[in-house]
């Protein structure tokens, strides 16, 4: 099956969101809404939004959530273990002075488990510890393509010093993320995309 991924950058923190959708249907997916109403408004435009599917609790990849939530009805999920971050800026870590949006409140969520079928789309849940404890990646392995939020960037991974994080867990993490298939391609929280084999081609494995 072919699938349309549109990124949507947003906010000060260039966190990257995800609309994507199979080929020939106009429900879709948005991961990690962040920190720009408007744009994501427009990525929207003339479609269905079916869910909304968060990589982990930072504030940076929540934001829009809520009222995209109240305005189209998409349920949202996010792993229990993160479900605490979402109404929580103390932990969230929520910076109102680079922050065009609101912090959440009431923003109601789902648990993601270890899958997810919406909009003609098969998502894998891979539990990915380390940048949050909840921390997930999205993998569609039919199509080769994972969503890694902040666990793995290109040339990088996620910061370990905030809430939840942890450097032994994203060292397994991401050891897991590379036994998955070289050609897997990688969409993450922030930067371009990379592959799973490119990724582990950098630390020798």
């Amino acid at each position: 099956m072919r699938i349309d991924i549109q990124p949507i950058v947003c906010g000060l923190y260039q966190e990257n969101a995800y609309r994507v959708s199979a080929e020939g249907r106009t429900d879709c997916v948005l991961i990690d809404p962040g920190d720009d109403l408007a744009r994501l408004r427009c990525a929207l435009s003339g479609r269905t939004l079916a869910a909304i599917l968060l990589t982990h609790g930072h504030f940076d990849h929540i934001l829009a959530a809520k009222p995209l939530a109240d305005e189209t009805g998409a349920p949202v999920y996010i792993h229990p273990m993160d479900m605490d971050m979402l109404n929580d800026y103390a932990i969230n870590g929520y910076d109102p002075e680079v922050c065009r949006l609101r912090p959440p409140e009431k923003l109601d969520a789902r648990p993601l488990g270890e899958a997810l079928d919406v909009a003609g789309l098969s998502f894998r849940v891979l539990h990915t510890p380390g940048h949050s404890r909840g921390s997930v990646c999205l993998y569609l392995e039919g199509e080769g393509v994972l969503f890694s939020g902040d666990t793995m960037f290109r040339a990088g991974y996620g910061r370990m010093d905030l809430h939840g994080g942890s450097e032994l867990s994203m060292r397994r993490s991401l050891r897991a993320l590379f036994d998955l298939p070289e050609g897997v391609k990688v969409f993450s929280g922030h930067g371009g995309p990379t592959t799973v084999g490119e990724e582990r081609a950098r630390y020798g494995l």
